[in-house]
């Protein structure tokens, strides 16, 4: 329906991995489609962002801009909220996108009185409620359609992990594999009832970087599966 798609979650809900997957998967069984992927950060501006997008674009003809070969062209940008706010709490990056989106076009910076007309772009996006400038501006939201992705229970994370290292183990002696659920319910146990709902494992103005997610408990069975 060519409407743009923004995924809102906390750290290690698996936002940026369900659109990559999601584009992936397009881009291979449909020659119709590229996709291009931006990561924002607190420097990124409406020059930076406009630089990335107009560089992954072709002149098709007079004024017109597009995907090479006559293609469309999915841009990916995560961490949407990620730009710096400025003085008049605007976010530059946020509104040149926001005009993209709304009109199709840009100006040319070197010659301000020449537009560029945008065609075949579609956008989707990622952004952390809990990070950044912790929501974007209105105008810019209004076009697209939001989806939250929560985090999944200490149950799902179970079944999900014990099936993964169930699996890797049926290379090992029985006594090794017994060891499988024992192993998964101790991980949970330790970061997820355990570390993300104890206060003192919060993150705070003199423990910044105390960033506990879901992405520890996937990073300790990635570990295992390398044994």
């Amino acid at each position: 329906r060519k409407k743009p798609v923004l995924y809102v979650g906390v750290a290690g809900t698996g936002k940026t991995t369900i659109v990559k997957d999601y584009l992936a998967g397009l881009t291979a069984t449909n020659d119709e489609f590229v996709s291009q992927a931006i990561n924002n950060n607190n420097y990124t501006s409406s020059y930076a962002l406009q630089g990335i997008i107009m560089g992954s674009l072709d002149k098709r003809s007079g004024r017109t801009y597009g995907p090479p070969g006559n293609k469309k062209c999915v841009f990916f940008i995560d961490d949407l909220n990620m730009p710096y706010v400025d003085t008049y709490d605007t976010q530059s990056a946020i509104m040149l996108l926001t005009q993209m989106i709304s009109y199709a076009q840009v100006y040319d910076r070197a010659a301000l009185e020449e537009k560029k007309d945008l065609i075949d772009i579609l956008f989707t996006a990622c952004m952390n409620p809990k990070a950044g400038s912790f929501m974007v501006n209105p105008r810019l939201q209004r076009h697209f359609t939001v989806i939250t992705t929560f985090t999944p229970s200490a149950g799902m994370i179970q079944g999900i992990y014990a099936t993964i290292l169930e699996k890797h183990l049926q290379a090992f002696i029985p006594q090794i594999q017994k060891l499988c659920e024992p192993i998964v319910n101790a991980t949970i146990d330790t970061l997820v009832n355990g570390i993300l709902n104890t206060p003192c494992f919060l993150p705070s103005a003199s423990k910044f970087h105390y960033q506990f997610n879901l992405k520890d408990v996937g990073n300790i069975f990635q570990g295992l599966l390398n044994t």
